[in-house]
């Protein structure tokens, strides 16, 4: 049976609502999600965390153990990055531990972890801590498009992985590249590697209109578990709808065991969340090859788009836009092909406009990037081009990084000597990933969740709406044989 994961309260925000749902709409709409049917609900996330103390003054601790509460009967997932966890900075295995006691204890079961270069040496202490503590660990594998991304690259990963002891395994597709042809390849040389004993679990965003046939061709292969999210956080920029791969699993004849009349009571809930918030519900998108050529030369992500046009703008260079988008095809390999995703895909798009702008290539290198060439953020999935690399480091030769040095550091003691007293050790991580400032504004501005609401029924919010309009001088409503009429 094919079991499936929600990510309507993490990545269909993200994608679409800038991270702002609130922890009051995901409690109205937990009751109906757990009767849906999900194997596991993906309920947070280093960027959702990060938003949720940062504007929307919501407690992402206490959201953690309300909604563990709201769901009894689907186990709650958190997604990890890498080593800079909810934070930006890359921390030390005793965060980490610490970081993961907090989390089971407002009642995280499952935690997913990636790293944005798979580099899975950084990240095989989140595996041993994570079930150590006795949580369940997937292992993420980033899809990417590139002369170094093959099914043997992945197949190789997967073999790391399955030695590392993780539950399971999740390809991700965050950019929306993976073609049907390419998923059954991909998930047949993954399947090689685990040899059927861990399970595989997929996720594709759908924002490139291939989405759906990778579901199926993942279904055909034999995926043990589907991502997706309520219809109205599905699509465009986020993955697929429940409704819309529940169907392919049936066209399949494939069961799945969700209550199909718990996800309708969810997408409508959730567009009456979108309506109330002003946030608009996801759309469809149609394949376009020849934007999808394109897209595949740079794969930069469409959030940073915005921030190319308005960097150009102010220069007057905006006619240059496709030379930038090309420009950060070529950077990206010579960087040796890190996948797209943050903070990567920042150091290729800022060095693209660098270089188009100035009209020389490389004139000006961000810090950041020098560290990225000298190992801080891990192991590139190729050599950097030497040209590039003497460039970036301008000639000198700088000490190369040792990440594990950085593993076994002992930091919060001292951290709460200097930073503290902390109330509680959820209260001395805040403080940690974003600083005391951040944490005593939150603190005084946080909005506290008295009880747990509950959904109105739709007559009474039909009711109230109508209310609300002037204008309106009588209406009529029937259903069978009643009818309501109001008014003159």
């Amino acid at each position: 049976m094919l079991q499936f994961l929600d990510e309507t309260f993490r990545d269909g925000p993200q994608s679409l609502w800038a991270t702002r749902m609130s922890t009051e709409t995901m409690l109205e709409a937990a009751p109906l999600l757990d009767d849906a049917g999900f194997a596991k609900a993906c309920v947070i996330s280093g960027a959702s965390f990060e938003t949720a103390v940062k504007f929307l003054r919501d407690d992402p601790w206490e959201r953690i153990r309300l909604l563990h509460h709201r769901l009894p009967q689907t186990a709650i997932d958190v997604l990890i990055r890498s080593r800079n966890l909810f934070g930006w900075s890359r921390y030390p295995d005793e965060v980490v531990e610490l970081l993961f006691k907090c989390l089971q204890k407002r009642g995280a079961e499952w935690v997913k972890v990636f790293d944005g270069l798979n580099d899975l040496d950084a990240i095989a202490a989140h595996f041993q801590i994570a079930k150590g503590l006795g949580l369940k660990v997937s292992g993420i594998l980033t899809f990417s498009v590139s002369p170094v991304h093959t099914d043997a690259y992945y197949e190789n990963k997967a073999r790391q992985l399955v030695a590392h002891g993780v539950d399971s395994i999740t390809v991700t597709d965050a950019s929306g590249i993976l073609t049907a042809a390419r998923t059954e390849s991909l998930l047949k040389s993954i399947k090689k590697a685990t040899s059927g004993k861990i399970p595989i679990e997929f996720y594709a965003h759908a924002c490139m209109g291939l989405a759906h046939e990778s579901y199926r061709a993942a279904m055909k292969v034999g995926i043990d578990v589907a991502t997706t999210a309520a219809e109205p956080l599905a699509n465009g920029d986020s993955l697929p709808a429940t409704r819309d791969i529940a169907t392919i699993a049936a066209d399949l004849g494939i069961p799945t065991g969700l209550n199909a009349g718990a996800i309708a009571k969810l997408d409508d809930y959730m567009h009456w969340a979108a309506y109330k918030a002003g946030w608009p519900a996801g759309v469809p998108v149609a394949f376009d090859p020849i934007a999808y050529e394109r897209f595949v030369e740079h794969q930069i992500p469409g959030g940073m788009m915005s921030n190319f046009q308005n960097q150009l703008k102010e220069v007057g260079m905006m006619d240059r836009i496709d030379e930038v988008l090309h420009e950060a095809g070529r950077v990206r390999a010579e960087l040796g092909y890190p996948i797209m995703v943050t903070p990567f895909s920042q150091f290729v798009g800022v060095q693209a406009v660098f270089n188009v702008v100035q009209g020389q290539r490389y004139k000006t290198i961000p810090k950041e990037l020098t560290l990225y060439a000298l190992g801080h953020y891990g192991a590139t999935q190729a050599p950097i081009d030497p040209n590039v690399l003497d460039r970036i480091l301008g000639g000198k030769s700088l000490r190369r990084a040792v990440p594990e040095a950085l593993y076994g550091e002992r930091i919060l003691e001292s951290f709460r000597i200097e930073a503290g007293p902390f109330a509680s050790d959820e209260e001395l991580l805040l403080h940690l990933f974003y600083g005391k400032p951040v944490v005593e504004a939150f603190q005084r501005e946080q909005r506290i969740v008295l009880k747990a609401p509950s959904i109105k029924r739709p007559l009474r919010v039909l009711l109230e709406e109508l209310a609300k309009a002037p204008r309106l001088a009588s209406f009529s409503l029937q259903k069978g044989d009643l009818k309501l009429e109001i008014g003159h």
